[in-house]
């Protein structure tokens, strides 16, 4: 068999980003991707005839600029799209309330529905920022390693503590007492106005079954804002010709320094001799034998369907059968031939187009994934990427993508395999979409519905979750994936975790890639220094 230094199990951003950085030092490194697509949830394909969709993420501000420098994706063909306007929330009855890029145009928005509100935006953006920024700090940083903190590990800590108390001890007092609380209760403490509160909270759902009332979704808002400059919302930048070039940059990146990477190529198991990897075997039968394995996959299909159970102790099998994969998103795909009638559409609908009219509504949104059920009355997040990038479709006509907030994967009455159901859902959605954007309606020429049980089959995403488990602080850190194997390594020697299911967590931020990357160049160092 050809041996590699490294096989890695499938072709998200995150494994082609760790690919990208071991193939920079060397390494010999194939990537197998069982679709016909690279990217995961952040690819782009021809759901509609002529036209480029991304199927299921649709932003890339959380991927830093820096790492698409330092892996020269430039060269390769990536470019950034900035539209002016960040976000537009519908209010209902043709009402709306737009966040812009230049805060000037964003205070005099904000002041139509609260002087108050416009008053204190600037300080919030602020207050949002100086936040993100000690948070990112965690985040740029492997997770301590808690239950061995050797000399190493303590002068590894030492890198992030002092980068986060030049911030000051105050701003980093003020990020633990903030990071635990309600989204409502942090919004409630900063603003007035239902529709702005409403507009902000929606950043908290993402990664997430609960609404803007449970805990922890302050910390959500933190997370999302940690790259690109939030202004007040979120970090956010698109991908011109789609977010799966974002993953196409990334393979050319990796092949330039030599690796190899694989389409069509599924892998049916690890293989695994006395506790170590050893390869991989392929659902044709193919075997590649390898120094390291690398997955991408979320850590239960990894460990369960990979590995196998059985090779894993009792104990940590508990523990990752207990992680929290539990995906509540569906995905929506409207070809339209033009916009819905709303002045100025075609910048206000450039961004993020939300319906998310007051915290109550978002509420009673997750009230009914908490029983369960798909939102009566869903939480929808639209983006409509031909309004910055048109060679996506054929002239004349837009392509609309909208992420449907709750629509649980595991559902107490039917299931998603049932037709009734999937037909309810779409009902509801185009409902909303009726009240909210009336017009919108009419211009839809095709659909296509992914619900959480698509995205699992389609995509390998176990119980429709994207970002490979729950964003709740208690699956974050140095307890993702689970307490003590948050380091990438596992318990079979040679095998290595790197998807979205590792810390930092879920996202198009290629964290968990490149710290993934280096976690297995300091252990192939390690085993050097040993032999």
């Amino acid at each position: 068999m050809k041996e590699y230094d490294a096989v890695v199990v499938g072709g998200g951003h995150n494994a082609l980003v760790t690919a990208a950085r071991l193939a920079c030092k060397k390494w010999k490194v194939l990537v197998l991707e069982r679709r016909g697509v690279l990217g995961g949830a952040a690819s782009t394909a021809e759901i509609f005839p002529g036209c480029a969709v991304n199927v299921a993420a649709q932003d890339a501000g959380l991927f830093p600029a820096s790492l698409a420098a330092d892996l020269g994706l430039a060269a390769h063909g990536l470019e950034w799209v900035h539209p002016p306007a960040l976000a537009t929330s519908l209010t209902g009855g043709g009402g709306a309330i737009t966040l812009w890029r230049d805060p000037a145009r964003t205070r005099d928005e904000i002041a139509r529905h609260s002087r108050n509100d416009a008053a204190r935006f600037a300080a919030w953006a602020d207050h949002l920022r100086t936040m993100a920024r000690v948070l990112r700090v965690a985040l740029d940083h492997p997770a301590p390693a808690l239950h061995e903190m050797t000399t190493r590990e303590r002068l590894r800590l030492l890198r992030p503590l002092i980068q986060a108390g030049r911030l000051g001890k105050r701003t980093v007092v003020e990020l633990l007492r903030v990071a635990p609380l309600p989204a409502r209760d942090l919004l409630d403490d900063w603003f007035e106005s239902d529709a702005l509160k409403g507009m902000l909270a929606s950043t908290a759902l993402a990664g997430s079954r609960h609404g803007p009332s449970a805990m922890a979704g302050a910390f959500r808002m933190l997370y999302h804002a940690t790259e690109r400059e939030p202004h007040g919302f979120r970090s956010s930048a698109f991908v011109k010709g789609g977010i799966g070039a974002l993953s196409t940059a990334l393979a050319a990146a990796a092949r330039k320094h030599g690796a190899e990477v694989r389409t069509r190529a599924e892998v049916e198991r690890i293989l695994v001799e006395e506790d170590t990897a050893t390869g991989v075997a392929l659902a044709d039968g193919e075997e590649i034998a390898a120094r390291c394995v690398i997955s991408g996959a979320d850590p239960r299909r990894t460990f369960f369907r990979l590995v196998g159970a059985p090779r894993l102790g009792p104990e940590f099998n508990r523990q990752v059968a207990n992680i929290q994969l539990c995906g509540t998103t569906a995905v929506l795909h409207l070809l339209l031939d033009g916009l819905p009638p709303l002045p100025d559409a075609t910048e206000r609908l450039a961004g993020h187009t939300l319906v998310a009219p007051t915290l109550d509504y978002l509420e009673r949104a997750g009230d009914d994934a908490k029983y369960g059920r798909a939102s009566a009355r869903p939480h929808l997040d639209m983006v409509i990427p031909t309004l910055h990038d048109p060679t996506l479709a054929p002239v004349g006509r837009h392509v609309a993508s909208i992420q449907i907030r709750y629509a649980p994967y595991h559902l107490r009455e039917g299931g998603w395999q049932d037709d009734g159901t999937r037909d309810a859902l779409l009902a509801s959605v185009l409902t909303v979409l009726d009240d909210f954007l009336p017009g919108m309606r009419d211009r839809i020429v095709d659909q296509r519905l992914l619900t959480p049980l698509d995205l699992e089959t389609e995509l390998g995403l176990t119980g429709g979750d994207e970002c490979h488990g729950q964003m709740g602080l208690e699956q974050m850190l140095f307890m993702r994936p689970i307490a003590g194997w948050a380091r990438y390594a596992t318990p079979v020697e040679g095998l290595f975790l790197c998807g979205s299911g590792c810390h930092p967590g879920g996202g198009v931020t290629g964290g968990s890639g490149r710290l993934a990357a280096g976690a297995i160049l300091r252990a192939r160092k390690q085993v050097a220094r040993l032999s």
